[in-house]
């Protein structure tokens, strides 16, 4: 067995060399300045687009409204993605990306000239960067696949790191930092006080039995489904779901029940009242 195994590595390896024909000068060259063009490119763009980022307009909205039910009609196209320039390979990255805060999938990133100046090739379209009062905004321009016009889109960094697991970490923490991230004196339906702390990755301190808490940003789209949802616990037998709503320095989390004809959620009793400490 061991004598057959050698003389089929012998044999595979003649073949390979025979099968191999010799590179000419013009062929070196071409790979050699490809090469250095895409090499290039990753030094110029490596530093600037690792981390997690989030759709601008979306977020944005969300912020504005105070609601990510209310910011929906921006949930369209990639809403977030992980770039992690580890993984570069050759000229190409596959990244991480959410789909309308739905859907996991992917997007590819080449190193090689984009159609607009300065621009590298990003899902058929093409990836720039700005950077404003110090901060750094991705600029995508991609083709819209029913209007087949080309659209704008603009992408603000949420994080540098990411597991590759956990794509929502980024959009989650932008929304919590916005929204609710702080301490409040806290109002329990039975009217006991007390000191609570929301941080923005999305952990609890001062309520016991819960430990975390998640606001829901994939939001509409079937029945049951159409407020702000606050769940503490996630994925623990010890889940509680509730919606919100944000007035100024106050954060309210209500019970949820269906309409009358089970068509959506509407608002239930007051559970929490929790005002911020300023």
């Amino acid at each position: 067995m061991k004598n057959t195994l050698l003389l089929l590595l012998i044999t595979t390896a003649f073949l390979s060399c025979k099968s191999n024909p010799k590179k000419t000068a013009a062929d070196s060259s071409a790979t050699n300045a490809l090469s250095d063009s895409s090499q290039a490119l990753i030094k110029k763009f490596k530093p600037i687009i690792q981390g997690v980022w989030v759709k601008a307009d979306y977020i944005n909205k969300v912020i504005k409204t105070k609601s990510p039910a209310a910011a929906e009609d921006e949930a369209i196209g990639i809403t977030v993605m992980n770039i992690n320039t580890n993984k570069i390979k050759g000229d190409s990255l596959v990244v991480n990306a959410g789909y309308g805060n739905h859907e996991g999938g992917d997007a590819i990133i080449r190193f090689k000239t984009g159609k607009s100046p300065g621009a590298i090739i990003f899902n058929g379209g093409d990836l720039n960067y700005s950077i404003v009062n110090g901060d750094t905004i991705l600029i995508a321009h991609l083709k819209d696949d029913d209007t087949k016009k080309t659209k704008t889109i603009r992408y603000v960094k949420a994080l540098n790191n990411e597991p590759d697991d956990n794509l929502g970490l980024g959009m989650d923490y932008l929304i919590n930092k916005n929204l609710v991230a702080g301490n409040y004196v806290m109002t329990d339906s039975l009217g006991y006080n007390s000191k609570v702390s929301l941080s923005a990755l999305g952990k609890v301190t001062g309520m016991p039995g819960f430990d975390t808490f998640w606001i829901s940003d994939d939001i509409g789209g079937e029945p049951m489904n159409n407020l702000d949802g606050f769940t503490f616990n996630i994925y623990k037998k010890t889940a509680k779901d509730y919606t919100f709503k944000i007035v100024a320095d106050t954060l309210t989390l209500y019970d949820m029940k269906a309409n009358a004809d089970s068509t959506e959620d509407i608002l239930d009793k007051m559970r929490y009242k929790l005002v911020r400490i300023k």
